[in-house]
């Protein structure tokens, strides 16, 4: 295939317990020899994997790369996946043992998701949500008139969003320290822009603000449907698979 006539290669989202599951099927898969490449986050991907987009060849979280042998055709690229939380090693692996370890590991991810008028904020334990919150702050849209009153308004504005932005910080900066526990993770969804804006002022114990979690998670609007599929994605390895030569 010509890889510039190729279909985009989309990313999709696999389940802990899917991905398992998956790895168990390719491990049965009659004549098969899987190979694993594991790359850190920054490593370059070897030859033959140039059909990734940029955005898992920039994956701050690394890359598992498996490749499969069916003789007698030569060894091909199966599917990149992207851990939710950043691989620590790297190397070649002729089982899954690496992937494995990872998907065995427990940990707790606080979440925050915030969009203009809209926040929760849920702490989940080994993908069990333990703790929630929702809440919200009304946040006109932008006028496009100007002069006095445009000028005004926009204060106004940036003062709402202040309002909202302190009433998410609190919220989570409590409820963080109630929990009392150890966090190992923070996870953001929302829009990009606000969540930039919100992450310059947001302060939490426990120097939590420097362990967040590589992937933004998706949501539309914050409440506790949203909350509880951020928590899955939170969990979720994104994943690439080869396109059809």
């Amino acid at each position: 295939m010509n890889p510039s006539t190729a279909e985009p290669v989309q990313q999709r989202l696999i389940s802990r317990s899917a991905l398992g599951e998956m790895l168990i099927d390719f491990e049965m898969e009659p004549g098969a020899r899987w190979a694993l490449e594991m790359r850190l986050p920054g490593e370059t991907v070897p030859a033959g994997w140039d059909w990734l987009p940029s955005s898992a060849r920039s994956s701050e979280s690394g890359l598992a790369l498996l490749s499969a042998e069916v003789s007698p055709a030569p060894s091909q690229p199966r599917i990149a996946l992207a851990p939710p939380t950043p691989a620590l090693t790297s190397g070649s692996f002729n089982d899954f043992a690496q992937i494995s370890q990872m998907l065995d590991q427990r940990w707790t991810v606080a979440i925050i998701l915030l969009r203009l008028g809209h926040y929760s904020f849920g702490i989940a334990e080994d993908e069990k949500l333990v703790v929630h919150k929702s809440g919200g702050r009304y946040v006109k849209n932008r006028q496009r008139q100007g002069g006095q009153s445009a000028a005004r308004f926009t204060r106004n504005r940036e003062k709402w969003i202040q309002q909202l932005f302190d009433e998410v910080a609190e919220v989570a900066r409590s409820r963080v320290e109630a929990y009392g526990k150890k966090i190992d993770w923070l996870a953001f969804g929302g829009d990009r822009t606000v969540l930039n804006q919100f992450m310059k002022r947001l302060k939490l114990p426990d120097g939590l603000t420097d362990r967040i979690a590589p992937w933004r998670v998706p949501v539309e609007r914050p409440g506790m449907d949203e909350l509880e599929r951020a928590v899955r994605s939170a969990w979720s390895w994104r994943a690439w698979d080869a396109p059809a030569s």
